[in-house]
């Protein structure tokens, strides 16, 4: 049992949660290079579901995959396969359709964590191969489409507890700040919290419609990654946050590693490192004793 509370932890959602799917998709090719990426992970170590999963003594389902949507039918990630072309991750929407093909109906004492967002906002970001954007799409429309997977998983499932985990401050990643563009940063400060505000909104609302049937909860990874940046020394990360551990090759300049034992709050362009995952592991911890309490 997880926190005494829990039976199983069910993961749904995108690269901040994949624990090796979409390794294991791209025949362990993507992500890598795999001395940065740890067992397929998008970090270089442990990830924050990897933590609550060792705590649940391994009770534990994993359905997220790098690079998905809220909804296919709206944008849909890709990822690199080894003979060149690119194939289509599963979105939310299709993990949901995923577990109740698996579950048919859940535990009332299991828990669903969905973190998601982000790649439906880069995809106005950045326009090429890895999204394919099929209808335009507002941050309200994307929310909107989010709690309808929320309440598949509610009213048809039977879910009763559910965690979704909001966007990150993109405004902050690595790879948006190494843009150097004004109108792409300010954007991505824009369309992060109006999605974040809209999930709010939207989660509200379908708690409300649902009653006390499921718990609906939004943990805010947002405040928890600004509060890092605004006192690194404090979590234990380098001051110099911006400088990831890993960079990209680019027509500038080749791949960049940063070797040293300074924990970074980034692996890459993106994502989070060992330390910032294992802070946010212990955060949501945190939250969940008090929700319980």
């Amino acid at each position: 049992m997880f926190l005494g509370t829990y039976s199983k932890l069910i993961f749904l959602g995108d690269s901040n949660s994949d624990n090796g799917n979409v390794f294991r998709l791209t025949e362990n090719t993507h992500p890598s290079p795999p001395e940065i990426y740890w067992n397929g992970r998008y970090s270089d170590g442990k990830t924050w579901t990897d933590h609550l999963s060792h705590f649940s003594d391994g009770q534990s389902l994993n359905l997220a995959y790098g690079c998905a949507t809220i909804d296919n039918s709206l944008v849909s990630g890709t990822v690199p396969m080894p003979d060149g072309s690119r194939t289509e991750v599963p979105s939310v929407a299709d993990q949901v359709a995923q577990l109740r093909s698996l579950a048919g109906h859940l535990n009332p004492s299991e828990l669903v964590f969905i973190q998601v967002g982000s790649n439906d906002l880069n995809s106005l970001v950045y326009p090429g191969p890895t999204y394919q954007v099929k209808q335009d799409f507002t941050p309200e429309i994307l929310a909107q489409k989010l709690a309808e997977s929320v309440k598949t998983l509610c009213v048809d499932l039977g879910a009763c507890n559910v965690v979704i985990m909001n966007v990150r401050p993109r405004e902050q990643y690595p790879g948006i700040l190494a843009t150097g563009d004004p109108g792409i940063i300010q954007k991505s400060l824009t369309d992060t919290i109006a999605l974040n505000q809209a999930i709010a909104s939207e989660m509200a609302k379908l708690q409300d419609k649902i009653g006390d049937r499921c718990r609906i909860m939004v943990f805010d990874t947002y405040s928890f990654q600004k509060s890092i940046t605004m006192n690194p020394a404090a979590a234990g990360i380098d001051p110099d946050w911006q400088i990831p551990v890993y960079s990209e090759p680019s027509s500038a300049n080749a791949s960049t590693i940063h070797s040293d034992s300074k924990p970074r709050l980034f692996v890459d362009a993106a994502h989070l490192g060992k330390r910032a995952q294992a802070l946010l592991a212990a955060e949501v911890v945190k939250v969940l004793i008090l929700a319980n309490a």
